[in-house]
């Protein structure tokens, strides 16, 4: 019986409304969602080698990650896992500014998960299952040029070299959530209202904008079924009336 295991952030697994996961998982008999909100690229691959371990990944199997931006920082502190998200926005970051403003560094980040990504892809190769590659932004740009901050201390402008050393890998990426959803500007679509800030939409898309950008990168991969289920719980988050509970979270360290 082939599995899905999913890995990513908040863009995978939302407290709010089901993702491109939940409802790529609606196919499958058996489904894991590994994505954390907040989590970065560190995370994600950590989890993916933690799945291997507790359910050795087989070439029945199908794996779909969706890569996030670069600019977070993964910790694990007091038995759990810091959901920190971007060290930009303060709304978000439990690092200090002082931190931030000294140790925030595009270059390193990006040689950082770059490595990850060629990691994981590497990984699983060898394991010889199925897999897909996402990303909530495209990896050919800054943060700064995703409208998702920057470090004003930092040298920017200086990682050509790193993006053209690991095209190889980033080649295998499907067109990322900013670029396929919102055209390259997030606040493109009405969306549905933040939960926090009822004059802004919310940051994530909403299920039927999941459902598009499935619909883009792996056309034909969605039951009709599965299609109205979103709509439905699109209308439902809208209406404020949608009753969530993230399943499919699986046992972890």
């Amino acid at each position: 019986m082939p599995r899905l295991f999913t890995f990513g952030c908040s863009f995978t697994q939302y407290w709010r409304w089901p993702t491109w996961a939940d409802a790529l998982g609606m196919e499958f008999e058996k489904f894991e969602n590994w994505g954390l909100c907040g989590a970065g690229n560190s995370y994600i691959l950590w989890s993916l080698i933690e799945c291997n371990q507790r359910n050795k990944i087989s070439q029945d199997d199908e794996v779909w990650i969706m890569w996030t931006n670069t600019s977070r920082e993964d910790r694990y502190v007091g038995n759990r896992w810091l959901e920190g998200g971007n060290v930009y926005w303060a709304d978000g970051s439990q690092l200090p500014n002082g931190y931030v403003k000294k140790f925030a560094c595009e270059r390193g980040y990006l040689i950082r998960d770059m490595a990850n990504i060629a990691a994981a892809k590497q990984l699983l190769d060898h394991w010889g299952c199925k897999y897909k590659f996402l990303s909530m932004v495209p990896f050919s740009q800054t943060n700064e040029h995703n409208d998702l901050g920057f470090n004003p201390d930092d040298t920017r402008g200086q990682d050509l070299d790193v993006r053209l050393f690991y095209k190889d890998t980033t080649n295998t990426i499907a067109p990322s959530v900013l670029q396929v959803v919102f055209g390259g500007d997030w606040q493109s679509r009405s969306g549905i209202k933040c939960n926090f800030d009822p004059s802004r939409r919310d940051f994530h898309p909403t299920p039927n904008e999941f459902v598009e950008y499935l619909e883009t990168v792996a056309p034909g991969r969605l039951s009709t079924a599965t299609k109205n289920w979103m709509q439905t719980c699109d209308q439902q988050a809208t209406d404020q009336m949608l009753e969530w509970r993230e399943p499919n979270r699986p046992r972890r360290l």
